[in-house]
């Protein structure tokens, strides 16, 4: 018989022990630290669902590259009801306009181009579960954190 410590459920929950301890610098860890920006390819397959939080979550068509979700989540700007054919943010590179048929009719979201979080997987409220957040909200490009915390310089 194993004992209680040779399980595969007490190596579990020291991992998610150590995973959340913040002193300790996570590339340490074999857990990716850089995103993928194909995974983030706007297309027409992408799906758009408003969270509890009042941002609206994308999430990616599968690459063949990855199986995993891949969720950006961006800040809900404006809302109007609708179609908005001849908004003037859908020209503007900052605004990114989603119509979506909701229960009451049409409705259209303005959102940021951008997203603040970006994040691999998805939880049952639809918020990433590993997740770098954009704190310029300048698009991928090096700059986002795992977890809010700033990148441990090898210095």
């Amino acid at each position: 018989m194993e004992s209680f410590r040779d399980s595969p459920l007490i190596g579990r929950v020291l991992c998610g022990i150590l995973l959340l301890l913040p002193g300790v610098p996570l590339p340490a860890f074999s857990c990716e630290s850089q995103l993928n920006p194909h995974a983030f390819k706007v297309d027409t397959s992408n799906q758009y669902e408003l969270l509890p939080t009042g941002m609206m979550a994308i999430r990616y068509a599968p690459t063949n590259e990855e199986a995993s979700p891949h969720v950006s989540v961006h800040r809900v700007l404006m809302v109007l009801p609708d179609r908005q054919s001849s908004s003037p943010e859908a020209k503007d590179p900052r605004y990114r306009v989603i119509e979506v048929d909701g229960t009451v009719g049409w409705l259209t979201y303005i959102i940021s181009a951008h997203a603040l979080f970006y994040g691999v997987g998805q939880d049952v409220l639809g918020f990433p579960e590993r997740i770098w957040i954009d704190p310029e909200e300048d698009g991928l490009n090096g700059n986002e954190h795992i977890n809010g915390r700033e990148p441990v310089s090898g210095k």
